[in-house]
């Protein structure tokens, strides 16, 4: 399935400076693409035959039930695990002709229940730029990093394993950001989130993918915020792709159950 472009509604360019600018061996903003995708675990079928075009503009949401291969698909982007058949491209690239290391630095994939490098928070937001071979940032810009995302920016010497499951979650994204990826892959960003917390860290992801021109892959099942994370929605069920299209239109004319709501709206108002 192509995922459709429509000019006017693009996300807009860069307003200010990424925090660390990456350089990658290939151009940025290129289209990302699979192909007969397919994984197994035993006899389970996690992912049967999906296709998909991203164009280098869109920002998707992947919604369905529990089970249905979302998280799986976003551990494929960045080569956490790789499908047994098919294939996915950036541009003409095939992911595994790409140095992982540098996949990695691309396509960051921020998991549900992140857990932290041992150490203190600021040991976790240094690793990556470390990792990279990059100048470190100063305290200065780690401070505004765990601000922007709702962390207390004089948290920097805390020891990150005391953080709460959001905190760490808010942290790993912010970790994320550090090499200023170019695609943000997020798997449930507002679990376990009252809806006041959710929709401020929806509102802070939602101004840096803005901001930075960054192309974002969200998993979730927070009806209400789905139109901020994303402009393009795509149910997965039973593996397969079984909806595609602008995010409003596919949210309205969907079962919740078939993306994974026990509830057509949370038990709060209408969709706009």
């Amino acid at each position: 399935m192509t995922i459709p472009y429509p000019a006017a509604d693009r996300i807009s360019p860069v307003t200010r400076p990424l925090l660390s600018p990456s350089r990658l061996p290939w151009p940025r903003g290129l289209p990302l693409r699979l192909e007969g995708v397919r994984l197994s675990r035993g006899a389970t079928t996690i992912l049967n035959g999906v296709d998909l075009d991203i164009p280098a503009d869109r920002r998707l949401l992947l919604l369905g039930p529990s089970g249905a291969g979302k998280s799986t698909l976003l551990r494929l982007l960045n080569r956490l695990d790789d499908p047994d058949s098919g294939r996915i491209l950036l541009g003409d690239l095939p992911l595994p002709s790409l140095p992982v290391r540098l996949l990695r630095r691309a396509i960051a994939v921020v998991p549900q229940d992140p857990l932290p490098l041992p150490g203190s928070i600021r040991d976790n937001l240094l690793a990556p730029s470390e990792f990279a071979g990059l100048k470190p940032p100063p305290d200065a810009e780690l401070a505004l990093a765990l601000d922007e995302f709702g962390l207390n920016p004089s948290w920097l010497d805390r020891d990150a394993s005391a953080l709460s499951g959001g905190e760490r979650r808010r942290l790993a994204i912010a970790v994320s950001l550090q090499t200023s990826p170019e695609i943000l892959a997020l798997d449930e960003p507002t679990a376990a989130l009252d809806p006041a917390s959710s929709r401020r860290l929806v509102e802070a992801i939602d101004r840096r993918v803005r901001a930075d021109a960054l192309r974002t892959i969200v998993v979730t099942h927070d009806r209400r915020l789905a139109p901020i994370l994303g402009d393009v929605a795509v149910v997965l069920d039973a593996g397969r792709v079984v909806d595609l299209g602008p995010t409003l239109d596919v949210l309205r004319r969907a079962d919740p159950l078939a993306w994974g709501s026990d509830a057509p709206l949370d038990g709060q108002e209408p969709l706009p």
